[in-house]
């Protein structure tokens, strides 16, 4: 007997559903990706709109299984703002309808589901995933490092810039769920400006956007500052970098030897690798996520 667990992943142009099949209830990373599939998020629709699309969505990808939203044991959704972890609203963001909302009882309401729910930031999600089963696993399989003793960040280049921090093989999420915010962090005095107000903020040249609009020197130089200022900060053992640019092979030449120059302690700089799970990524950290939350309902027993 199978346990199945839902996996969203929310981005500001695309959201991505997946079903999950755990041959081993107790063990996440028995998981496999059974189905997933796409559909436009539409920024500037309404709440109601979005999730009745959502809800379609994953209702054919279960039928496709013989599964109705009863039989799945958790829901796990990645968004591209903070959570806030005390009562479940995205205080910040760049999808207007979700702002401020009471997540929980909408998706609840919507689904009719009442087993284990979860809600996080996209880049927390793919930080997840990559540390238990993507490059960060790799990085502590081939290092001998327990994922309890890991320390890795995860920073997703895309349509903007994430970022989610692994300490001790779990996830920092900060007073109001805004740890990791870092695409709104200054890497430029009084530069570009930015849609959150700002100026000057990392997202602006980091991006997808930012890659196209410089020579890959400069955009490597960018990258060198700012990698180094969450060395600084965080002194991980390994940088997983996600989305679009991290697939451009010119941004990791002599990486390592730049980074050691830019940081505090220029001795062994944290490796700056790309990751493993690719496009699925978010969702596989969004279903983990629900895994998680099920381990707190007590549902199951672990994560290994």
């Amino acid at each position: 007997m199978l346990d199945h667990y839902v996996g969203v992943d929310i981005g500001g142009t695309k959201t991505e559903v997946c079903l999950l099949a755990l041959s081993n209830p107790n063990e996440f990373a028995s998981a496999q990706l059974l189905t997933k599939k796409r559909m436009d998020t539409e920024r500037t629709t309404s709440l109601s709109n979005f999730l009745d699309r959502l809800n379609s969505l994953t209702e054919s990808i279960l039928s496709t299984h013989h599964l109705t939203m009863n039989e799945i044991r958790g829901m796990g959704v990645g968004v591209p703002g903070s959570i806030d972890p005390k009562w479940g609203v995205m205080r910040a963001g760049s999808i207007p309808f979700f702002l401020n909302t009471p997540l929980e009882g909408a998706f609840r309401d919507h689904f009719h589901f009442k087993g284990a729910l979860a809600f996080d930031n996209d880049a927390n999600c793919f930080a997840l995933a990559e540390a238990y089963f993507g490059a960060g696993k790799s990085w502590a399989d081939r290092n001998q490092i327990k994922i309890k003793d890991l320390c890795m960040i995860g920073i997703t280049l895309g349509t903007g810039v994430g970022g989610g921090i692994i300490v001790r093989g779990e996830l920092l999420r900060g007073r109001r769920g805004g740890a990791g915010e870092v695409g709104h962090t200054t890497l430029v005095e009084s530069g570009r400006p930015c849609y959150c107000g700002k100026r000057g903020c990392v997202e602006q040249y980091l991006s997808g956007k930012g890659f196209a609009s410089m020579p890959l020197e400069e955009y490597q130089g960018h990258l060198i500052s700012f990698l180094s200022n969450l060395s600084n900060c965080f002194d991980p053992h390994v940088i997983v970098l996600g989305g679009g640019v991290s697939h451009q092979a010119g941004i990791y030449d002599r990486i390592l030897e730049r980074l050691s120059h830019a940081c505090f302690l220029t001795e062994d700089p944290p490796d700056v690798v790309p990751n493993e799970r690719g496009d699925s990524s978010g969702v596989m950290g969004a279903g983990l996520l629900s895994f998680q939350a099920a381990i707190h309902e007590g549902v199951c027993n672990g994560v290994e």
